[in-house]
């Protein structure tokens, strides 16, 4: 099953719409267009993304540089400080890039819009699946986990059953068969909420839960989480 859709980025916020042809009443505040089709079974996928790269036209002129070794870098630049989107997940790393399209100045006179179209590898976090992430917080009501990209990962005590609460300076969670949940463990856990943060943060929340047969504590040698 194919899931064609269009990310809209805006500043700064972002927001998701269905694909809708362009206007010239367009906002001026739009970054760019993404226009994405993907399998979407797998956390981790394969993108082809069409997308508009802005270059400052004195940045053309004064360095000397061909174009199109100017648009990539920008491109990188730009994927670097997003890092995330609702539809795509989070960017890992661009496996090519496809075409490098003709610049046209924008409304302002002072910047070139390059058409670009690359392939992104991308993680997209999804409920149901089990993962092994790292504790980076203990609390009352549960702990905090970082795995791979996503460092808003919460286990909170009520999907840790026969574990119990331990106050203290470093406080953890006992189990009856006395494991212990604790900073910089690691807790193999499904994932079994995903929502799309509507902060200024871009970031996936995810909830997890280590209420099933082989979840909860594990070791794992130094491995931190997902690597990717």
């Amino acid at each position: 099953m194919l899931s064609e859709f269009q990310i809209r980025f805006f500043f700064p916020v972002i927001t998701s719409a269905p694909i809708l042809p362009e206007t010239n009443k367009a906002s001026k505040r739009r970054a760019f267009c993404l226009l994405v089709t993907s399998n979407l079974y797998s956390m981790l996928c394969n993108f082809e993304i069409s997308l508009f790269v802005v270059v400052p036209l004195e940045e053309i002129k004064d360095s000397g540089k061909h174009a199109g070794s100017i648009v990539i870098r920008r491109l990188f630049n730009q994927l670097k400080n997003i890092k995330v989107a609702e539809g795509c997940g989070y960017f890992l790393k661009i496996t090519k890039v496809k075409s490098v399209g003709r610049g046209k100045l924008s409304n302002s006179s002072k910047y070139l819009m390059f058409p670009v179209t690359f392939y992104s590898c991308t993680f997209l976090p999804r409920t149901g699946e089990v993962l092994v992430g790292i504790v980076t917080k203990v609390s009352m009501g549960g702990v905090f986990l970082k795995c791979g990209p996503m460092n808003s990962i919460y286990l909170t005590r009520r999907k840790m059953p026969n574990y119990n609460y331990v106050s203290g300076e470093n406080p953890f969670f006992l189990s009856d068969d006395q494991s212990r949940i604790e900073n910089e463990v690691a807790v193999r856990f499904v994932v079994f909420g995903v929502r799309w943060s509507r902060t200024r943060v871009r970031e996936f929340n995810i909830l997890a839960s280590i209420d099933g047969d082989s979840l909860g504590p594990v070791s794992l040698n130094g491995f931190d989480g997902l690597e990717l």
